[in-house]
């Protein structure tokens, strides 16, 4: 029996008190409800023999994905509910949601329990209005009313869906008595150091802060008879998640009662809130600043291929030991008792080789140099640290270096998607023989500490607790937060330096040899970073040293073969940034990775020949995202084209097949009679563009990297000597080409736009989507001027950013792909003050990397992404590589020195060594002599060079007279033809 819209209308309205619900459907009919699910994911419905609940059986089939029990059920909500579902079910901590989706099915919201144990007998589950959140939707007003249909969804957990079932008995609704604007102060009653409080109705909270005094034991109570015990050892701060009781007993020594305050939902939403309430009261420094409300920043240290297991490092000097693991945080304790820390030192950042971080703490009394790096294999790396700690006083002096290890993360707790920041729990830790232990994790120093102490949470997180703290040999902590201290006692002369190191990681650990370690380590990633050579004068020395950061970042982030965009927030493998980081990776000669992640995600893809949007360890996403399809062709066909590796296009040829295929499929559906002109012939509606992640789109985006897909589609074909299907592909190709370019000119006719918008069906404006009609899609048959304009709207725009004329709130340094377009448009000077203001806004300043999202007010906590991000990394590489060279797809022509400023030019000479193309190497010099002009020369032209090789000339400067061999040569604008064979050019300034 269901109860629709009127009856529960009806059945709310009698209800004056909290003890009436209205049952919504009791489960005795089943003919409501219908199963479906995504690609490859099996389900269906079925009643349970035993309870009479109805079940969804489901079978993930080795993909990710979702299998859901739907049904229409229009509900009005109250103000205030509870929602009572019972569920049982069977399956390996998969996720399951509870959705609201209103008539239009485009607003939705849910209630997600990730990796939820389901019990093995129907229980009841009660959800409060709080805990039912907007998911998505185009919806301004998120406050849920109305609703039209209920889903149970189970999505494939973050260990595979695997096969189970999910049954559900009955739901239910309660309403509730929306909680009063301000809480009554309660009955309190005092006896014998005990004092109860008696809140006069139930009280949600979920934690309790001692603004004064403390108890010894917390009970609870709804009765006033039957008590429950919340903490036998309580602190000052008390987190002890979602709580309903009208009663509390304390219990406290000493002749005054504590001073007890509730801390609900809102304001201790989680442990975080609650240790970042504790690090007020604590002196700066004690606590990572991220507690603090500051923002931190951090970036990635690790091996290539070992992002799951990698360590982060934040500005101030602490260092995550592994993904979601605690951390170690080091300060300076001086002899006349004075605490150094973060909150006191002048911090300085820097790189070993371009990629290994260094943190420089500089103070009065004491400096500190912080390195850390990792060897050892991806899947089982080791965690190095080396603490140089130097007197610059002119005098002797005595420190104790203090090296603790704290149960959170780097990752602030802020981040969240992939791995939540902050806390990190540790049930406990130990030291034995030279080892301190926790979470399955070892850290051994080099040195042996002058002593070791740990304290449990509830003592107290400072710093001075710590060094008051019992010796370490094992310590449980009831709350799974405690910390330990390793204190290492050292005498320095002045001017003299002394270094104390650790390893950590699991199974054996050895740090004796820990210097040789660091310095293979650093020799590792300069000869790994080395496959391009750039010589450039002293001003564009940070464009070089970026370069070869961002490939090791993008390095760092993969988990084996698989191309991630982060370690943390982002530990997925999207296809459009791994497609991306390819191109990237090849033109830097990292042919390597680039091949691993091609395979890799080759077989990952749907029977259909759908392109999931990302894999991850629960298999392949089945969220349409239409973009994916051109991103696996194009990256196939990089790989190729850089590699000529032909069995590599053999070996991807039959899922190539099934991909274009699949791709025309969707082209042809949009192919219809009368269809609107905006729509003809694009790739349908999707969210793969995340400004449109509300409500799927007409985005451009993906028809770009269609086009880029047909294109690299026809070429694959002809490599493997399939005439016929490349003739047929061509057609296809040809259509789609002219398809689009008559969409982006009915869209801008539509929406009265002089410049190409994002989406058909939205007129919108940005610029950064729209550099992929440029590179890589290359898509020349689009209106130049409405090309044209997009841009110079897009420098305006910029460059009112950059002089302070036009606020801004964030933005994404995906921006950066605007460079590459401002230099493929001739407009070197704008590519350069952009990129000048993208460089001044890497955080820290020297660490030579950009997080997903930037503030104007660094301080400011925000979510950010990942640190570094690394399609962003290959965002970079690939606009900054466009300034030495870039390929020119209609006649096979490279275009050599478009990026390059003048300014640079006069300032020394220019070496490009080893960068590959689609056509082959490439070597060339830009030299100054010392009577003026310049003498190009081209040590090694691609040998697969069809067209033209082109020298740039940018600016607005008159040309110089170019001659070789005797034989002036004509420029052609701004370019100048070099003829094949000619292996040197005079370039005279024209007087």
């Amino acid at each position: 029996m269901t109860a629709p819209r009127a009856l529960l209308a009806a059945t709310l309205a009698a209800c004056t008190l909290l003890t009436q619900a209205a049952v919504l459907d009791d489960m005795k009919d089943a003919s409501p409800w219908k199963a479906s699910a995504s690609d490859q994911v099996k389900a269906a419905l079925r009643r349970d023999a035993q309870d009479g609940s109805l079940c969804l059986d489901y079978d993930f089939s080795g993909v990710s994905g979702y299998a859901v029990m739907r049904r229409e059920l229009p509900l009005d909500w109250p103000q205030d509910f509870a929602l009572s579902v019972q569920l049982k079910g069977q399956g390996r901590g998969n996720d399951v949601q509870l959705k609201l989706v209103d008539a239009s099915g485009d607003n939705v919201w849910w209630v997600n329990r990730p990796a939820l144990a389901l019990p093995e007998t129907l229980t009841e589950s009660r959800f409060k209005r709080r805990h039912v959140a907007f998911a998505w939707g185009p919806a301004t007003d998120r406050t849920l009313r109305h609703s039209q249909f209920v889903e149970l969804v189970v999505v494939a957990g973050q260990q595979g869906g695997g096969a189970g079932r999910l049954c559900l008995g009955a739901l239910a609704m309660e309403p509730r008595e929306p909680a009063p604007a301000s809480w009554p102060e309660p009955r309190r009653t005092l006896a014998g150091g005990e004092m109860t409080l008696d809140f006069q109705r139930l009280r949600e909270f979920n934690g309790l802060w001692f603004a004064n005094g403390a108890a010894t034991r917390i009970e609870a109570s709804d009765d006033n008879r039957r008590w429950k015990l919340l903490s036998a050892r309580p602190g000052r701060a008390v987190f002890l998640g979602e709580q309903e009781w009208r009663w509390l007993r304390l219990r406290y020594a000493g002749r005054k009662p504590p001073e007890v305050q509730l801390r609900d939902a809102a304001r201790w939403p989680d442990l975080n809130a609650a240790v970042a309430e504790l690090a007020k009261s604590l002196p700066r420094g004690d606590l990572p600043r991220a507690f603090v409300g500051e923002q931190n920043y951090w970036t990635v240290v690790g091996v290539d291929g070992g992002a799951q297991r990698s360590g982060l490092v934040s500005e101030d000097g602490a260092i995550e030991l592994s993904r979601g693991g605690p951390s170690v945080e080091p300060a300076v304790l001086l002899a006349d008792g004075r605490m150094l820390t973060w909150a006191q030192a002048r911090i300085e950042h820097s790189l070993v080789e371009q990629a290994l971080p260094v943190v420089q703490w500089r103070h009065a009394e004491a400096e500190l140099h912080i390195e850390a790096a990792a060897d050892g294999p991806a899947s089982d790396p080791q965690l190095l640290a080396r603490y140089t700690l130097r007197n610059p006083t002119g005098r002797p002096q005595r420190y104790g270096l203090l090296l603790t290890l704290r149960p959170w993360q780097v990752n602030p707790p802020q981040q969240f998607l992939s791995t939540q920041g902050g806390v990190s729990p540790l049930p406990a830790l130990g030291w034995a023989d030279g080892r301190l232990t926790a979470a399955g994790l070892g850290i051994v120093p080099r040195e042996t500490p002058a002593e070791v102490r740990a304290a449990p949470f509830g003592a107290g997180a400072g710093l001075a607790t710590l060094l008051q703290a019992p010796p370490l040999q094992a310590l449980a902590d009831p709350e799974a937060l405690p910390s330990a201290l390793m204190r290492f006692d050292v005498e320095l002369a002045p001017g003299e330096s002394r270094g104390i190191g650790w390893v950590s990681g699991r199974g054996s650990l050895q740090a004796r040899d820990l210097d040789t370690r660091l310095a293979v380590a650093a020799a590792g990633w300069r000869d790994r970073l080395g496959a391009l050579s750039l010589r450039l004068p002293p001003e564009a020395a940070p464009v070089a040293d970026t370069m070869r950061s961002a490939l090791a970042q993008i390095l760092m982030s993969r988990e084996g073969p698989a191309l991630r965009p982060g370690t943390r927030s982002y530990a997925r493998s999207w296809v459009r940034d791994g497609a991306m980081m390819v191109a990237g990776l090849l033109r830097m000669g990292e042919t390597r990775a680039a091949t691993e992640f091609v395979d890799w995600f080759g077989g990952h893809i749907f029977e259909s020949g759908k392109v999931p949007c990302c894999v991850d360890q629960r298999g392949s996403d089945p969220v349409v995202e239409n973009d994916s399809h051109g991103e696996y062709l194009f990256a196939v066909a990089e790989l190729w084209r850089h590699t000529q590796d032909r069995a590599l296009l053999q070996r991807h040829w039959p899922q190539v097949q099934r991909v274009v295929a699949w791709m025309e499929g969707l082209r042809q559906s949009e192919r219809k009679p009368g269809a609107d002109p905006r729509f003809w012939g694009l790739m349908p509606p999707s969210i793969s563009h995340e400004g449109y992640s509300d409500k799927p789109a007409y985005s451009y985006w993906d028809d770009f990297w269609a086009l880029r897909g047909y294109k690299d589609a026809v070429q694959m074909a002809e490599a493997l000597g399939d005439a016929a299907t490349a003739r047929r592909w061509a057609v296809w190709r040809d259509e789609f080409e002219a398809d689009l370019a008559g969409s982006v000119v009915a869209t801008a006719r539509h929406y009265g736009i002089d410049h190409v918008a994002g989406a058909a069906d939205r007129g919108d404006f940005d610029a950064t989507s729209t550099t992929m009609a440029l590179n890589p899609a290359q898509a020349d048959k689009l209106p130049p001027a409405l090309l044209r304009a997009t841009f110079e709207r897009y420098w305006a725009q910029a460059l009112a950013r950059i002089e302070g004329r036009k606020a801004w709130k964030d933005y994404t340094p995906y921006e950066l792909r605007n460079v590459s377009a401002l230099v493929r448009l001739g407009r070197v000077d704008e590519a350069h003050r952009l990129l000048a203001w993208f460089f001044g806004h890497q955080r820290p300043a020297g660490w030579n990397q950009w997080a997903e999202v930037v503030l104007p007010d660094a301080r400011e906590p925000r979510f950010l992404g990942d640190m570094p991000h690394a399609w962003i990394s290959s965002d970079y590489l690939r606009s900054a590589l466009d300034l030495f060279a870039y390929e020119r797809e209609a006649g096979g022509s490279l275009v050599l020195g478009a990026g390059l400023p003048l300014r640079w030019k006069l300032a020394g000479d220019i070496g490009v060594a080893g960068l590959s193309t689609a056509w082959g190497r490439l070597d060339y010099r830009l030299e100054r002599r010392a009577a003026g002009g310049w003498t190009l020369s081209i040590d090694r032209r691609p040998e697969r060079l069809a067209g033209e090789l082109r020298l740039a000339w940018p600016g607005d400067e008159a040309l110089p007279r170019a001659s070789a061999e005797g034989r002036e040569l004509a420029w052609q604008g701004r370019e100048l033809p070099l003829p094949p064979g000619v292996a040197a050019v005079q370039l005279e300034p024209r007087r």
